[in-house]
């Protein structure tokens, strides 16, 4: 079995395909850009041609993602900005518009996740994580819509999860916010298909992100750690390993751009095989 420890989550990981410009003339944004999948796809979407917008409530991770993606030859800038904030979404894409003149893709990946039951959970921890996981989304796509609307295209991407279709023991919160965000997909890309607009989501399954070691592994001892890691790679029964962040970020890169341009409403389940049972 691969082992799930040895899946590469650095900045010095290399990224595969052929750079020949899948995003070229693009504008986009992404949202939780600093960090894991979203550092993956912003160094993604900058290499395929893309210029970006750069959405993160921390800075502290270095290089930040847009001295990073600038240092590879791209063109990005970076926002601090909580996405929970009406005022914070309208002003990332008003800065898309004055610093590149455009906005064609949104990636709304920033969340935050939680375990608990829902006896064992706080109307205050349920609120934070649908406000972070599912609200935020809806307020980015309000705020980008207009623009979208007004040239006839455009490109959504939300990140949801496989916990969003299966849904799974003590994540009560956070499926409810994945499956949530499945759905508002579904229903933007009704209402948005016929002016030009589609919306897709990723549905990632256990992917090696600073986040996700941190939490399997703080705490424990180097055996323990391994233990904890294997057995969450297990949990996947075709592959038997955790995804590394930038083969989810290769999914969103389709779902962007023009290759998928006749899909939208869709769940792309980006997971090693772990619905197929479902």
């Amino acid at each position: 079995m691969t082992s799930a420890a040895s899946s590469p989550t650095t900045d010095e990981h290399p990224m595969m395909g052929s750079g020949r410009g899948r995003l070229a003339g693009k504008v986009a944004i992404i949202t939780g850009a600093n960090s894991g999948i979203g550092r993956a796809a912003a160094r993604l979407f900058a290499r395929e041609g893309a210029k970006l917008v750069c959405v993160d409530l921390a800075e502290s991770i270095t290089p930040r993602i847009d001295a990073l993606i600038q240092s590879e030859g791209g063109d990005a800038v970076f926002l601090q900005a909580d996405v929970t904030s009406a005022e914070s979404c309208q002003g990332m894409v008003a800065l898309a518009l004055e610093r590149f003149g455009g906005l064609d893709i949104l990636l709304n990946n920033a969340g935050t996740g939680i375990r608990g039951r829902v006896d064992q959970l706080t109307e205050e921890e349920f609120k934070r994580l649908i406000n972070i996981n599912l609200t935020s989304m809806f307020l980015c796509s309000k705020a980008a819509l207009p623009h979208m609307m007004a040239q006839g295209k455009g490109s959504i991407v939300n990140t949801a999860s496989t916990h969003g279709l299966l849904g799974t023991n003590d994540y009560a919160a956070y499926s409810a916010s994945k499956g949530g965000v499945v759905l508002l997909t579904r229903s933007m890309a009704i209402d948005y298909g016929q002016m030009g607009i589609r919306v897709n989501c990723v549905c990632p399954g256990g992917t090696a992100t600073p986040r996700l070691l941190r939490n399997l592994t703080e705490g424990k001892s180097a055996e323990e750690g391994q233990a904890a890691l294997q057995a969450s790679a297990s949990r996947n029964r075709c592959l038997q390993r955790l995804a590394n962040p930038e083969e989810i970020a290769y999914g969103m890169l389709f779902l962007a751009s023009d290759e998928a341009s006749f899909v939208t409403g869709h769940a792309l389940a980006v997971d090693g095989g772990q619905t197929i049972d479902a």
